[in-house]
């Protein structure tokens, strides 16, 4: 068994021919990473776009979310549960993870769904009523963590 924990992009080669070619460019990074569209980002028409399992069950779940479209693979339409995507009262797509990587980024966890659905309104302070805690999170990315 080879203990080696070198990648090819770590050879004294690799590492050369990247140290010239930023040169050559003027100093610039080699690689630019696409910058993934987080959860809720305005997709077309000012729709949110929403992706991941949990997130999307939930989604369906909400009578108030309003969804226009969804991008799912046949193994998470069968993690969703979801036996006749047709049946759906909204437009679906199956789709290759690929696919849905091209409109998140591939660094994201879309875990082989995303929809295009209308934003929730906000509700206002005062509905809170006689509420004792109020909890505010903001740029949670993996609420399970």
């Amino acid at each position: 068994m080879s203990d080696k924990t070198n990648t090819p992009k770590d050879t004294h080669y690799a590492k050369l021919r990247r140290a010239y070619r930023d040169e050559k460019s003027g100093g610039a990074p080699a690689f630019r990473a696409r910058q993934p569209v987080p959860p809720g980002e305005n997709a077309a028409d000012g729709l949110v776009r929403l992706y991941g399992l949990h997130t999307v069950r939930a989604a369906l779940d909400n009578p108030r979310r309003k969804i226009r479209k969804m991008l799912v693979t046949r193994n998470a339409a069968e993690r969703l549960e979801i036996a006749d995507l047709a049946a759906l009262p909204f437009k679906t797509e199956l789709v290759e993870p690929r696919d849905i990587d091209k409109i998140t980024g591939s660094d994201a966890v879309h875990q082989g769904v995303l929809i295009e659905a209308e934003p929730l309104k906000a509700k206002r302070l005062d509905a809170l009523g006689d509420a004792k805690l109020v909890l505010v999170l903001d740029q949670i990315t993996d609420p399970h963590n």
